[in-house]
């Protein structure tokens, strides 16, 4: 199945708003963040946990991770040439219009 950049999009979109949520919950003064940190090693981790499921969830992720050296084969394994940088040039393409 063919991801499209709507989809990466839409995707990117979901991981910033859950960024967000999770930045505004702990922004406070460190020693109070540190505390919160201490008591996730209890009940509170099993709801984090819960929680970065469903987001995988809702971002169609499944399955371990596969590790960087992996992922390149595969990526060359689909004609893509890591040399080429078409990804970075679109993004100084579209910077540039």
């Amino acid at each position: 199945m063919a991801v499209t950049l709507e989809d990466v999009e839409k995707r990117l979109t979901i991981v910033e708003q859950e960024l967000a949520k999770w930045r505004m919950a702990y922004a406070q003064p460190s020693a109070t963040r540190g505390a919160r940190t201490l008591l996730m090693d209890g009940q509170q981790s099993a709801q984090w946990e819960a929680e970065w499921d469903a987001v995988m969830e809702k971002l169609g992720i499944s399955g371990e991770p596969i590790g960087a050296g992996k992922l390149r084969a595969m990526i060359e394994a689909e004609g893509v040439n890591p040399e080429d940088n078409e990804f970075s040039r679109g993004i100084i393409e579209m910077r540039e219009e």
